[in-house]
């Protein structure tokens, strides 16, 4: 693996590279006790305030959409401009908590969906079975 920057290692330990980059740094991690020190000094750093605009707008994550924006993503009811800096910002950024918050809204959807389904389906058993229940009273 070639050399590792500050900003990968601290995005590592935020949860924010990408699964296959994950996985290489976390074997670095595991085979070095240099990068394993060089990772805590690091987040030591950043947690007495040693950040620069970079770490705060990676760390507070600045550029995520809002839930809300992610909902109307998916609802296809966006303007061209709005809805491909959200496509950017999942597929080439590729974004852990907006793909996760976004996999997790369609999940409730989809499910939502079913709900709706079955409830149209009870409504129509109860709606053709009322006749045949009051002629068995």
């Amino acid at each position: 693996m070639s050399t590792i920057s500050d900003e990968e290692l601290l995005a590592y330990a935020d949860e924010q590279l990408e699964t296959e980059l994950s996985a290489q740094v976390e074997k670095m991690l595991r085979r070095e006790q240099s990068q394993r020190e060089r990772l805590r000094n690091l987040l030591e750093q950043r947690d007495q305030g040693n950040l620069g605009v970079g770490d705060i707008w990676r760390h507070e994550r600045l550029s995520c959409p809002k839930r809300s924006e992610l909902g109307l993503f998916l609802l296809n009811a966006l303007d061209s401009d709005h809805r491909n800096y959200i496509t950017f910002h999942l597929q080439l950024v590729g974004c852990n908590y907006c793909l996760a918050s976004l996999e997790e809204m369609q999940a409730a959807s989809a499910t939502e969906e079913i709900d709706q389904k079955a409830a149209k389906r009870r409504k129509q058993l109860f709606v053709t079975s009322a006749g045949l229940l009051r002629k068995s009273n």
